[in-house]
């Protein structure tokens, strides 16, 4: 990577931005200026996340093919952090789901890296079962929806 990174973003991120509120066919600007910063490495994700839109064979996979330097494998300071994650918050992963759960990897990899979250979670509410939004704040780690991420870019589209 260029550049220490900044920013981890969550799989339901990039899947509300392609799929649902932004498609790059008509936020191309949006979809360039995101690019740049996974270029750079300003933006990563855990592998999970990778392994996550895998399930879906379509353009969005596509495009985190010809992205796969921005997904980080674990190494064992990494796998350290997510043991500590997933000992504080078991809740956070879905025994009942098929296939990879990358939440808590992505709390893991923010908090080792120093970087904020992008997640379209929203925070759980009393004695719900606790979210990405809510294990950030317990390890103080900044979490951010796209919004707020385009905010704090000043980007405007």
């Amino acid at each position: 990577m260029a550049t220490d990174p900044d920013y981890v973003i969550d799989t339901n991120a990039l899947v509300d931005l392609w799929r649902r509120s932004y498609p790059r066919d008509v936020f191309s600007t949006l979809w360039g200026s995101l690019e740049q910063m996974v270029d750079s490495g300003f933006v990563i994700a855990p592998w999970e996340v990778y392994r996550e839109l895998d399930k879906v064979d379509d353009e969005l996979l596509d495009w985190a093919k010809g992205h796969k330097p921005m997904f980080i494998q674990f190494d064992e300071d990494l796998q350290s952090t997510l043991t500590s994650v997933l000992s504080d918050f078991q809740e956070l992963v879905n025994l009942d789901a098929m296939g990879p759960d990358a939440d808590p990897y992505i709390v893991a990899l923010a908090r080792d890296n120093a970087c904020t979250v992008i997640t379209q979670e929203n925070k759980a509410g009393p004695g719900g079962k606790a979210k990405i939004p809510n294990v950030c704040d317990h390890y103080s780690v900044n979490c951010l929806n796209l919004i707020e991420f385009f905010r704090e870019q000043s980007w405007s589209f």
